[in-house]
């Protein structure tokens, strides 16, 4: 008996550190904007954008896994519109596939394609990426990709079918 209450004893030891390990495992929770879309006419306050638009910040809490870039850009990418907030990243199995960071500069890459209805669209989806990305200190450059093609590029195709 005496050695079945040692082993539970070691036992509940050895689990809790598991536990605490995993809890403490680098990740932490912090505050920051993504940026949602308010049309032309609204009231809410933001950075006039292209067509007219508003882009509007919204604080969310997140975790980090790897950096705050990364956890930033899969809230906005997990965030859905609403009545007046529109949110124009968005697509067929749009991913954020990986983020680096060095010397100031983030290095983000998509996989996937946006769902793209206009030109409006263009101008929306470029402020809500780089504002989400460029607003920690630490980042003095944003470059993004998406299916191993500059965002701009990607983009400039999907402009030509509008014109």
């Amino acid at each position: 008996m005496k050695k079945i209450k040692i082993v539970l004893i070691f036992s509940t030891l050895f689990l809790s550190q598991i536990f605490f390990a995993c809890k403490s495992n680098g990740q932490k929770e912090i505050s920051v904007n993504i940026y949602l879309i308010a049309f032309e006419g609204s009231n809410l306050n933001g950075k006039k954008i292209g067509c007219n638009d508003i882009l509007v910040p919204i604080t969310k809490n997140v975790l980090i896994e790897n950096n705050e870039v990364e956890a930033a850009l899969n809230e906005l990418l997990a965030t859905p519109g609403t009545d007046e907030l529109k949110n124009f990243i968005k697509g067929p199995s749009l991913i954020v596939y990986q983020v680096n960071i060095a010397n100031g500069v983030a290095d983000v890459y998509l996989k996937g394609d946006f769902d793209i209805t206009g030109l409006c669209d263009i101008p929306r989806i470029k402020e809500q990426l780089y504002e989400t990305a460029k607003q920690f200190p630490d980042i003095k450059n944003v470059e993004i990709y998406i299916n191993d093609k500059t965002l701009e590029s990607y983009l400039s195709v999907s402009e030509q079918g509008f014109k």
